[in-house]
């Protein structure tokens, strides 16, 4: 076991007893080791709290004040929040021909307050006073090891399943489960920021589920920024007696989508799983397992505050992007109970965005087998408006020869738009060379011999009536204009909240397949749930004919003996109007 944890030794006084450095170093080390030992065992590493990284501009970070544990168990404070050049910041000359960057945090110790010290050994005849325990921040150019980072967390079953350049996704499983239960599969996925979104299916022959294979499919959401994404799809066990093997029966199929590029390949992936029949075996096998050096060895592993993407310019290195807490190291501080039958429950929660319209949304389910509770809460998010854009052009007309200095004013005219608060932007059309033009701001911005552009010396102003859903327009000339007519091009808006419309546009869509198939009486079938629209992707299996078999909510369907047509559905949890169905003919 590499650590200096063992032998566990104090000091022991008796009066006359000889204290040399030997002994007050020893008198340190008890408590620091007993300290790191604990921090170890109860927490692991990671961040506690804070440490949250943020660009205030395009070469400066902001790193904020907070708490973390190393992989020895030392604590790394981080007493005031920091702002760093990228180029004040450790390691970054060696970031000239890289395109990523890590920021990462570790601990550090530092001697402060030299004094002087007679015989000490030195030629100085000097020593520092105080070790300063603080932390050292760097930037690294050095892809990590992916796969350790995960193991360091605690994942099991660990294969980097693609990798490449641009993108890099590693697989890891749960290796318990008891029968009938859930098992977790995760993707560490890494990307660049100009990497297409990623879609990809892992698919797979398995004795461990009903219909004997395993079909894990991902979809990456368009509006997702970060670099690095964690995800977990859940896999149902099947209700088999004590099973150990490997979760994969054979070699697996990965179709991978990269915007339009696609890769396939098959790839074996060692994951091995052990299924008990209660929750008991399964807490008695994590009990034999979980010994002392589970919990308490060393990793030499940073903190990974964040993944920079560069931009190299002018000799220079600049932040494109930023993912803050890539792979997600924190301590985990997730309740553990145990009930009064002595089983631990796991106690999990989820929260989920709602659109503003949805009331919040509260649920809780328990697995008496894992000992798991789940609690979903689903918070509506803040109220969205809508707004409504009209657009159009007043031909004014301007008598009279001289021009300079000169205002001109539109009859009241409607926008279009109706009574109520509107937003009125104007602009003045000009010819541009043969170009149509429109000036919007100030035409002093372009009085210079470079800009190559001559707009016309016009200001312009509206008032709006409200009450009418009318507006006046004045235009003031600086200076004359050609012709006797002038062209102001109007763009209003108004926010609205038309409710119905917003919920309409935002409804999510339901497709299941397959739509229609034909199967014989008693055969099972296991149907898919394809949702667009939302983040929420789960929905509710039914059968909506009387006797027409049953269903699980993970699709998996059960025909009846009685030959006919039955209607299967699929309702959305996100919104349960929404709604799909398919159809079984059982011959």
């Amino acid at each position: 076991m590499a650590n200096d944890f063992f032998p566990i030794e104090r000091n022991r006084y008796f009066y006359g007893k000889l204290l040399t450095v030997r002994d007050f170093e020893a008198e340190q080390d008890y408590s620091r080791n007993k300290h790191r030992l604990m921090n170890l065992a109860m927490n692991g590493s990671g961040i506690v709290f804070g440490l949250g990284v943020s660009a205030s501009d395009d070469s400066t970070l902001l790193i904020e004040s907070g708490l973390a544990l190393d992989g020895s168990g030392r604590e790394i404070v981080v007493e005031n929040s920091i702002i760093r050049k990228l180029t004040m910041i450790e390691g970054s000359a060696d970031l000239k021909e890289s395109d990523d960057a890590w920021l990462c945090l570790a601990y550090a110790e530092k001697e402060t307050q030299p004094v002087n010290a007679v015989n000490s050994g030195n030629q100085e005849n000097s020593q520092y006073n105080m070790t300063r325990e603080t932390y050292k921040l760097y930037l690294t150019a050095k892809a990590p090891d992916y796969e350790e980072i995960l193991k360091s967390e605690g994942y099991r079953n660990v294969k980097t399943i693609y990798n490449e350049k641009h993108l890099t996704i590693v697989f890891a499983a749960d290796d318990l489960a008891v029968a009938g239960d859930e098992i977790s599969a995760h993707f560490l996925i890494i990307k660049d920021y100009n990497t297409p979104p990623v879609h990809f299916t892992l698919s797979g022959e398995s004795e461990f589920t009903e219909d004997g294979k395993i079909t894990l499919e991902y979809s990456q959401d368009s509006s997702e920024k970060r670099q690095c994404i964690m995800t977990s799809l859940p896999i149902s066990v099947r209700g088999v007696t004590t099973l150990s093997d490997n979760l994969f029966g054979g070699n697996v199929e990965l179709n991978l989508e990269i915007g339009t590029r696609h890769y396939k390949n098959y790839i074996e992936i060692p994951a091995l799983l052990m299924v008990t029949n209660t929750a008991r075996e399964l807490e008695e096998i994590r009990r034999h397992r979980d010994n002392l050096s589970e919990h308490i060895r060393e990793k030499d592993i940073p903190i990974y505050l964040s993944k920079i993407e560069l931009i190299h310019s002018t000799g220079n290195i600049f932040i494109n992007t930023l993912t803050d807490l890539p792979f997600d190291q924190k301590i985990k501080k997730e309740t553990i109970k145990r009930g009064t039958s002595g089983q631990q429950i796991e106690v999990k929660t989820n929260v989920r965005q709602l659109d503003y319209w949805q009331k919040p949304d509260v649920r809780a389910s328990f697995n008496p087998g894992s000992g798991r509770l789940n609690l979903d809460f689903g918070i509506p998010s803040p109220e969205q408006y809508d707004y409504a854009i009209s657009h159009g052009v007043v031909d004014m007309e301007m008598p009279g020869g001289i021009k300079v200095n000169a205002r001109f004013f539109s009859e009241e005219i409607p926008h279009g738009l109706g009574p109520g608060a509107v937003d009125v932007r104007l602009s003045v059309e000009f010819d541009d060379n043969g170009d149509k033009a429109l000036l919007i701001g100030n035409r002093e911005v372009f009085k210079s011999k470079n800009s190559g552009v001559e707009p016309p010396w016009v200001e312009t102003s509206v008032i709006v009536y409200p009450e009418r859903g009318t507006m006046k327009i004045g235009v003031w000339l600086h200076d004359t204009v050609n012709g006797n007519r002038i062209k102001i091009h109007y763009f209003a808006q108004k926010p609205e909240r038309d409710t119905d419309r917003i919920i309409d546009r935002s409804r999510p869509e339901i497709r299941i397949l397959p739509e229609v198939t034909r199967i014989s009486a008693g055969d099972r079938l296991h149907f898919r749930a394809i949702v667009e629209g939302t983040d929420d992707k789960t929905v509710e299996f039914s059968v909506v004919d009387e006797n027409g078999g049953v269903i699980d909510q993970n699709g998996v369907y059960k025909a009846p003996e009685k030959p006919g047509t039955y209607e299967v559905m699929a309702t959305s949890i996100a919104d349960p109007e929404v709604r799909a169905s398919a159809f079984v003919i059982i011959e």
